[in-house]
């Protein structure tokens, strides 16, 4: 699957930064996992920052963290189509956000 993710942020003259990919795996049971990147082993964490939530291994809270990615994808479906738009500046995204 991440093969995939590569392949699809290469179309886009985009890459991932091994150095900054993190991974955790989320259950009741811990797991140590081995999820590579190229030839870089990614670190895997047991906790995480995301959208200003602490994000742990033991999905205590998870329902925290699904409000703010509906709230975050709401804002972004608003503002699509100016996002979208060729003509739009990288700058005025910036502003936008």
């Amino acid at each position: 699957m991440l093969d995939r993710i590569v392949d699809k942020c290469k179309e886009h003259g985009m890459e991932i930064n091994a150095k900054k990919t993190k991974t955790m795996y989320i259950e009741r049971d811990t797991k140590t996992l081995t999820i590579t990147l190229g030839n870089v082993v990614l670190e895997q964490v047991s906790k995480y920052s995301y959208l200003g939530q602490m994000i742990t291994e033991d999905v205590a809270n998870l329902k925290e963290v699904q409000i703010r990615i509906e709230k975050t994808r709401q804002k972004f479906w608003k503002k699509k189509e100016l996002l979208r738009r060729n003509a739009c500046l990288n700058a005025m995204k910036i502003i936008l956000a």
